[in-house]
């Protein structure tokens, strides 16, 4: 279920498997423990990679796509290539949050 620490829009980083260390978007959830995620290239909206939440870590910089994700309004590759874009910049990487 989802529990409010990830919710759509939300940047993570992939922590297991072989994308470990790639950065995705999250669409949705698909189950109460998966997450929905989509990189814009590989993954694209329409065919979204399954994540367990415990494979993932949430940045912990705002997104203003949060706002179009939860919204009516749709999203895009292109939409989400550039929100990953921001978080790729060396000025721009920040530290994961620390599990509480």
């Amino acid at each position: 279920m989802p529990d409010g620490t990830i919710i759509p829009g939300h940047i993570v980083i992939s922590s297991a498997g072989r994308d470990a260390g790639h950065a995705y978007m999250v669409i949705g959830w698909y189950k109460p423990q998966t997450l929905l995620v989509a990189d814009g290239r590989g993954r694209k909206v329409t065919s979204p990679k399954k994540k367990n939440v415990k494979h993932v870590r949430r940045l912990s910089i705002a997104n203003p796509m949060t706002e179009t994700v939860t919204g009516a309004l749709t999203i895009t590759d292109e939409n989400i290539r550039q929100a990953l874009a921001q978080f790729r910049r060396p000025d721009k990487l920040v530290k994961a949050d620390e599990e509480e």
